[in-house]
């Protein structure tokens, strides 16, 4: 009987959280597409490409209200149990409030492992598309920055070409780079300087070098040995060498940052390995860690959230309140995610450890829940 009774709810709570992720799925879709038509307002961007960014971001938005998913799925599911009275006949069997959702608990618990596993890499992939067609289609810029294993690479752009930047340490903001190699291009892309520098600083409008060591390579000027392009041919006498030496630049600070790969383009997989990358060049990895550990606690918040679901919604219909138990079990998915945005605040700034944020507010829902559970159920 029992085991009938677990298949049984588990479906029934598996197809809430279906028809609950379905239809707001849908809403985030329509809503997303109209706020891309107001953005592209003004640009030759095209209904279907519209289209394509909006369905690129969904996924990405949907892991994001993953948890109060969950919450409605629990309620959903408690509530028809009650109203139905099939809750009161399994409870004049003998079975306990605990044993009726530990179905719905291990479903959330396996769902939260296939939402870290599988789901985040599949809407991290999304949404590193929809971040690089953003930029083609309605910011009209590629991405400036990428981190590699061997340091930070820059790209600016100017109206006599493209100059590359390779530094092998900066820091947190990406203003201040150490052991700095520029590549200046003309039209064409026809590498025609490099430039070396022990440091170099951003102002407004300028990189200021220091300790720099400049080469000419430009072709009407290029050594008569060595092969074309290569740089380890330029003789010595091809070189100069200054104090100081400013490069215009249209950088800013926020365009630096906002280049930085966004924790959600990173699949969970690869965010350990994209983090050592990170901190080896100098940068701060805190967001990066913290939405790490983020998705590593959903085989906890999942649960949680049933939990609460549940302890609002296993009322029998005949002592009312329902709607009232609702807007409480409602209340509590707000304030869960008022808490989880402090804390990611907290633990993304570097405040306080990574682990420590992340793990508070699963673990304060449920400890609510379950003393929730033992106050309504067992007095």
């Amino acid at each position: 009987m029992i085991g009938t009774l677990s298949l049984y709810v588990m479906r029934r709570f598996v197809g809430a959280f279906v028809a609950a992720f379905s239809a707001v799925l849908l809403l985030v879709v329509m809503v997303d597409l109209v706020e891309q038509m107001r953005r592209s307002a003004g640009t030759s961007t095209s209904f279907e490409q519209v289209l394509e960014l909006s369905l690129l971001h969904a996924p990405s938005l949907m892991m994001e209200i993953l948890p109060f998913l969950t919450l409605i799925a629990a309620l959903t599911c408690f509530a028809r149990l009650a109203r139905s009275s099939e809750l009161v006949v399994t409870r004049a069997a003998g079975v306990s409030v605990w044993r009726l959702i530990a179905p719905a608990v291990g479903a959330a618990a396996l769902g939260g492992v296939l939402a870290f596993s599988v789901l985040d890499p599949l809407s991290a992939g999304l949404l590193q598309r929809f971040e690089r067609q953003e930029a083609r289609w309605i910011k009209d810029r590629a991405s400036l920055l990428s981190v590699s294993g061997n340091g930070l690479w820059l790209r600016q752009a100017s109206g006599e070409g493209q100059t590359v930047v390779h530094a092998q340490r900066a820091n947190g903001d990406g203003t201040l780079l150490w052991r700095v190699t520029l590549f200046r291009f003309a039209a064409g892309d026809r590498l025609t300087a490099r430039v070396e520098a022990a440091r170099a600083v951003l102002e407004p409008g300028r990189w200021v070098l220091y300790d720099v060591r400049e080469w000419d390579l430009d072709q009407s000027a290029a050594p008569a040995r060595g092969a074309p392009g290569d740089l380890d041919s330029v003789p010595a006498m091809g070189w100069t060498d200054l104090e100081q030496l400013t490069l215009p630049t249209d950088l800013t600070r926020a365009q630096i940052l906002e280049s930085f790969a966004s924790p959600g383009t990173i699949s969970f997989w690869a965010l350990p390995g994209f983090i050592k990358g990170l901190e080896a060049a100098g940068v701060s990895a805190a967001r990066h860690r913290m939405h790490w550990q983020a998705q590593l606690a959903l085989p906890l918040l999942l649960p949680a959230m049933v939990l609460i679901g549940a302890a609002f919604s296993m009322r029998h219909v005949r002592f009312g309140g329902l709607g009232l138990m609702a807007l409480g079990a409602i209340g509590t998915g707000l304030a869960y995610f008022f808490l989880a945005n402090v804390t990611q605040a907290f633990g993304g700034s570097g405040a306080i450890a990574a682990p420590l944020a992340a793990w508070i507010p699963p673990v304060a829902m449920t400890l609510l829940a379950l003393g929730l559970l033992l106050h309504l159920e067992d007095g």
